[in-house]
């Protein structure tokens, strides 16, 4: 298999998707893609009727899916935060594809999950199918869908992303059709990827008891009010010094709540833990109570997590380093990286960086996401696809 990246930062959707396309097909040395990713900026889909048409127009009948993306890059090529499409071309695959879409998300939860296994029951899935989703996370709701999917398919490899956030529009591609509030699922029959997951965000210490909450404020921890045992859970994981009021909100904005299961979950070819963070969003030193962004879910076991760089660092390097335990020379590595990771200015090393020194021949397909999808949610990780 063999895979070319082209990218064009021109206005005009019909003329960047044609630049793009032109000089991926370059890079194969071939005249005609047999699949293609594409992934570009907001703007371009701002007018969908008109997107659409340049699709189908330049991509024809060539299988083709994708999303709109703040950032996407492979090797030295990189669009940022600005106009920009990259196109993924490739040429000799040896696998089939199927693509399966869910149309209206909003307030649908779980029913997206039930609509992907009916057509998952359609194609008759096996053990070595691979499904990658991509959804528009302004209308995401995961819910208990993935974990839906992961009952009824045991021995189907499930993971994928949402759209990073491009307010006004997020959109998905399928096939010449731009959908926006939209899912669009790619069934991969006849590889069995090796996936590892990126934490920023790491549990700490012993679980905690959520012992009085109303609505989105945790008013008790451990029979202690939220706040003070949030200070608690700073000074004994790290013994901090006294500083200055401005210091101390920093290390308490780094705190979260992580859910994880309480029977731990065995997922095929993976290395990582995959566990939901629960974002705090201030708290009140006179009434002890501390926000949350989301509702807690009782079924799971709460811990006190922070973000660290070291975190991130340490265990990208870890799980990239299991991963070539099992495939040691990847065709192709598909790195997945939430935005919050790739607009982390602490950090010292990328994860892109990281993987090049690992595997620094691979060649890589790089996207910034809203989050990755791996039995739920996490907006606060990322995903390392390894394909032999």
């Amino acid at each position: 298999m063999k895979m070319g990246v082209g990218i064009s930062k021109a206005r005009d959707p019909e003329a960047a998707l044609q630049e793009a396309y032109r000089k991926s097909l370059q890079k194969i040395k071939s005249t005609k893609a047999d699949l293609c990713f594409v992934f570009y900026s907001y703007d371009y889909a701002m007018d969908t009727g008109a997107f659409a048409g340049a699709l189908k127009k330049v991509l024809r009948d060539i299988p083709h899916a994708g999303a709109s993306t703040w950032s996407a890059w492979s090797d030295k090529e990189a669009v940022e935060g600005e106009t920009g499409l990259m196109v993924f071309s490739f040429k000799n695959v040896e696998f089939e594809t199927h693509f399966l879409k869910v149309h209206s998300l909003r307030e649908k939860a779980e029913l997206w999950s039930a609509e992907i296994a009916r057509q998952l029951g359609d194609l008759q899935v096996d053990e070595s199918d691979f499904l990658w989703i991509m959804a528009d996370s302004l209308n995401f709701n995961a819910g208990n869908g993935f974990q839906f999917l992961e009952r009824h398919f045991p021995k189907l490899q499930i993971a994928g992303f949402g759209t990073s956030y491009s307010v006004p529009q997020c959109s998905v591609i399928c096939q010449g059709e731009v959908y926006t509030n939209s899912l669009v699922a790619v069934s991969i029959r006849g590889l069995k990827p090796w996936i590892g997951l990126l934490q920023s965000i790491k549990p700490e210490l012993d679980a905690v008891s959520v012992n009085r909450m109303s609505e989105n404020l945790i008013i008790e921890l451990d029979s202690k009010p939220a706040f003070y045992r949030l200070c608690e859970h700073l000074m004994t994981k790290d013994d901090l010094p006294m500083m200055s009021p401005d210091e101390f909100r920093k290390h308490m904005g780094n705190l979260f709540v992580v859910e994880r299961s309480k029977v731990p979950v065995e997922r095929l070819r993976t290395f990582g833990e995959a566990y939901r963070v629960v974002s705090l969003l201030g708290s009140e030193m006179t009434t002890g109570m501390v926000a949350v962004a989301n509702a807690l879910d009782f079924s799971q076991t709460h811990y006190l997590g922070q973000k660290k760089v070291t975190y991130a660092e340490t265990e990208t390097e870890m799980i990239l380093q299991q991963l070539k335990t099992k495939i040691p020379e990847p065709s192709l590595l598909w790195l997945i990286s939430s935005t919050t990771r790739v607009r982390d200015r602490e950090r010292v090393r990328s994860d892109f960086a990281i993987l090049r020194s690992i595997f620094p021949d691979t060649p890589v397909l790089g996207v910034s996401s809203n989050g990755e999808f791996l039995g739920g949610v996490n907006q606060f990780a990322g995903l390392v696809v390894a394909f032999e």
